[in-house]
This record gives C-alpha cells, structure tokens and sequence, in this order.
C-alpha cells in the first residue's frame, strides 16, 4: 500500500550508482594519503535528500556543506584467511569537534543494504552532527552495500504475475530464475557465502584497528543492531557503548506474527479514538479477519486501464496481497497514519486504487544480493520457526512478515550462521536501546528480551513511535537522551510521548 523508505533507499542508491544525481560527495579538498588497506580523501560533503524525490533528476542537494573523509578500506573477504580475496567497505568521517573527543561512534544502517553516507545526507544530517561532540562519527557503508567495492545490486529485475495471487511459492516460482541469474552473475568474482553479519563485524573491527582506536561506540538502527550485537559477541572489549534504535536481536530475523497483530491492534485501539473512524469501522479486527478468510478462497479480479499504455491490466489479488499491503502501510508513522482512508473503502468492497498499486509493486523489482545474503545467513532458530507457524496459523496477519525470506532464502546459496550465532548476547558494555510503541518491523518486546543480557543498559520507549525515522527524530528528547548517555550522565529519559497520530479518513 505504500512505498517504504527501504524500497527507496534502493532506488536512490541503484540511480546514484548508475550516475545519476550529485550524490552528498561533492569534491576532493585535497589529496589522498593511503597507509596499509586504508585510503583517506579529504573531501566537500552535501546535505542531500533522497527520500521520495519521484525522478532521477530531482535528486535535491541541500544547501549545507561539511569537510569530512571520504574512507576506504580493503578487508578480506573471509576474514579467516587474509591472504586470499579481498573487497573494499567505504566510510564518510566527520571528525570531533570536541578539544578531547571519546571514541568514535559508527553508524551502522539498517536494512540489512541501508547506507551510512546516505543516512549521513539525508534527514538524519543534522542528528550526525550533533553527536561529532563526542567524538570522530563515522558513517558506515556495510560490505555489499552502497558505494563498497563490490556493490551487490542484482542485475535486472523480476516480476511477479498479475494473474496470481501474492503466496511463498508463487513468488519462489517467480523470482527463483531471477535469484539464480543474480547468483550467476556475482559467483564469478566474489564469494557470496562470505557475505554475513559474522563478516560485516569483522570488517568493523578492520575498520577500528585501521583508525587506531582502542574502542568504538556503536550506533545503529534495525539490521544494524543486529549487526552491533554481532560485533558485542564476537570482540567484547572493543566496545565502549552502543546506542541501538529499533533491535533485531540474534534471532529476530524472522519476524513474530503475535507482535504484528499487537501492532495492528494498537493502531485500531488508536483509530477508535476517534468518533468518525469509530463509527466507519467498529470491528477493524473481525472485519479483516472475515475478509481474509474470503481472499483465500476467492481472490478479488481487479482490472485498471494503465495510464502510459491506455491497456485494460487485469490483477487478481489475494489474502497475503492485503496482508502484505497492511504490513507495509503500518511500517512508519505517516503511512499509519493513512491506513484508514487506505483500508476503509477496501473493507466496503471499493478496490478501485489497489490494482494499479498492486501491479506496479510486482513489476520491475529490484534486488540487493546484500540484503538477501545478510538476511538468509542470519537465518532462524528450529525455536523460533515453530513459533512462528504456531502463531501464524491464529495471527491475523499470518506470517505475511516472513513471506520475502522464505521465497527467497531456500534458492540463495547460503552459509546458515547457526544457533550460536543466535543465542542471546550478553555483555557488561553500557548500551541505549531505544523503541517505538508502534514499530511493527522491531518492537519494544525485542528490546525487553535482547536487554535481559544487558545489566548496564537504560530502555528509551517511544509513545506512537513507528520505525525508522520516529526512533531517532520524532523528538529533540532522544537526541538529548543520547546525547546524556555518552557524557555517562544518570537518570536518562524513559519514555517520550509522541502526539496522537492525525487520521486520514477516505
């Protein structure tokens, strides 16, 4: 139903990669001076917004500049042996403006395929300067990702067809020779296997140990929590704080369908705050449900004249097409709030603007063979996956936040990281985590059972806080939270309470 900020990201990285744009990279303010596998470059970096820009060519700069480092770093691709292949992870410094900095804090973006330089650009600008009173901040591009060496962009696209219903094996079906070309393509030079979470900490560490830094303080957001937690397992001394916005723990990769439901369900509760959205819709919960059990056996054939063609497109649209289209409008605060006018009609039988939003969603996808190989490595404990079908079979969203993982994990040619990689991490390193009441994607329950190996931790919760953006911007009390948690201040914020959401009603 919606276009989210990560389809975006893609897009914007895909287009910069392909020359259009400035991008927030602007000019060298001096020569580059390599020392070992690393390589700094003074340079000019812009202010840039890339989020919802509709075409190539409105990539908009922002007025504001900085002097910064562009970094790069060449790291084995098996950090076990050094000796054999190697790929390159790409950085932005903005150093300190403290007399006596800390050490440095690295962002690591979400995702997993989410990008540090454009995090650092984009509306989080701001946010990454503050924090340079602390210490060096340093805006991570994971290995695979965006501007690293190589830049895993799966070649072409895939579609899925209009004629069928969205479900885990048609759309195995689907992309299968998609995902088999992609791997093709990338085998022959790189060893896609080596692309984990376990590597990407490894790469961190190479990173610190290239800077000359002791320790680090890692701040991410969604996957790259997962991430962080990685690096807190696997080197626990080279860590002097972390503030994690939004967790993926160890074995979160595969989302519960319970927390999904309690999200929806919050969301209505909030709904029925309001007399008009009362009245329209008094049993968001039973409505759906009754309306899903329909869609499973009776999928809705929906027809649109495309706009560009003038053709009459036939889509036919099933259960986990709206379970799907759900799920994407509750992912961040401004599309739930449009969830109403969006749902509303449907639940009245009117579907005249889902089939043109349907079938441009299944035309042309893009893939980052980053993401899917992060993702699928990460995998899930035998644990959680009963859980997950036990949950799914009564979940009014079924297991519509897996569906992507299970079409696309078992054709991707992956090395399972296993259950050790996904027992519960625990450390003495003070950390902040911070959560959204109304995050569907990593809700605050994540965050209660991933602190529980956390005794020097403080829990920042987020009233009608979403994803993304509401766990690090909605509220100048979180950059002060975070700010207070690296002086090592006492008695931090727990809790921020957001404005009521604003409804759209159709």
């Amino acid at each position: 139903m919606a276009l989210t900020r990560r389809s975006a990201m893609l897009l914007a990285m895909t287009m910069t990669a392909c020359g259009w744009g400035d991008g927030p990279i602007r000019e060298a303010r001096g020569p580059s001076v390599t020392t070992g596998a690393l390589t700094l470059s003074p340079i000019e970096f812009a202010e840039t917004e890339y989020w919802m820009i509709p075409t190539p060519r409105r990539l908009i700069p922002g007025p504001r500049t900085v002097d910064a480092d562009e970094g790069r770093l060449r790291v084995p691709m098996r950090h076990a042996t050094p000796g054999a292949d190697s790929i390159e992870i790409h950085f932005v410094r903005f150093k300190s403006t403290s007399e006596t900095p800390g050490p440095p804090i690295v962002y690591l973006a979400g995702g997993p395929g989410g990008s540090g330089t454009l995090s650092s650009a984009g509306d989080r600008y701001d946010l990454f300067q503050a924090l340079r009173a602390h210490g060096d901040v340093i805006a991570l591009d994971q290995r695979g990702a965006y501007l690293t060496r190589p830049y895993l962009v799966c070649p072409n696209s895939w579609d899925h067809p209009l004629d069928q219903p969205t479900g885990v094996s048609v759309v195995r079906q689907a992309i299968t020779p998609f995902l088999e070309s992609c791997s093709a393509h990338w085998s022959d030079s790189v060893d896609l296997q080596a692309f984990t979470t376990r590597e990407s900490a490894a790469d961190l560490d190479a990173l610190r140990v290239a800077l000359g830094a002791e320790r680090l303080v890692l701040w991410g957001i969604s996957y790259g929590t997962h991430l962080a937690l990685a690096y807190l397992r696997q080197f626990p001394d080279r860590a002097a704080a972390a503030i994690l916005a939004g967790i993926e723990g160890p074995d979160h990769t595969y989302k519960l369908p319970a927390n999904l439901d309690r999200i929806l369900l919050r969301v209505d509760s909030a709904m029925q705050a309001d007399p008009a959205l009362r009245a329209a819709v008094p049993d968001l919960p039973g409505d759906l449900r009754r309306l899903l059990a329909r869609l499973e056996t009776e999928p809705e054939r929906l027809a649109f004249v495309d706009r560009e063609t003038g053709d009459t497109v036939g889509v036919v649209v099933g259960a986990d097409d709206l379970r799907r289209g759900i799920l994407n409008q509750l992912g961040e605060r401004e599309d739930i709030a449009e969830f109403p006018a969006r749902i509303i009609p449907i639940l009245r039988g009117d579907w005249t603007a889902v089939a043109p939003l349907v079938a441009r969603a299944r035309r042309g996808t893009r893939e980052l063979a980053m993401t899917i190989a992060m993702d699928c490595s990460s995998g899930a404990s035998a644990e959680r996956r009963a859980l997950i079908r036990s949950q799914a079979r009564t979940a009014i969203l079924g297991d519509a936040g897996n569906l992507g993982l299970e079409a696309r994990c078992p054709e991707w040619p992956v090395e399972d990281l296993g259950d050790a990689f996904r027992s519960p991490v625990t450390s003495d390193v003070p950390v902040l985590f911070i959560s959204g009441t109304l995050d569907i994607h990593t809700p605050p329950s994540n965050a209660v059972e991933v602190r529980a190996g956390f005794p020097s931790s403080h829990h920042l919760i987020i009233e009608g806080g979403s994803h993304d953006d509401d766990l690090l911007l909605s509220s100048p009390e979180i950059l002060a939270t975070m700010r207070a948690f690296l002086r090592g201040d006492s008695g931090l914020t727990e809790r921020v309470r957001l404005p009521p959401i604003r409804f759209k009603r159709p």
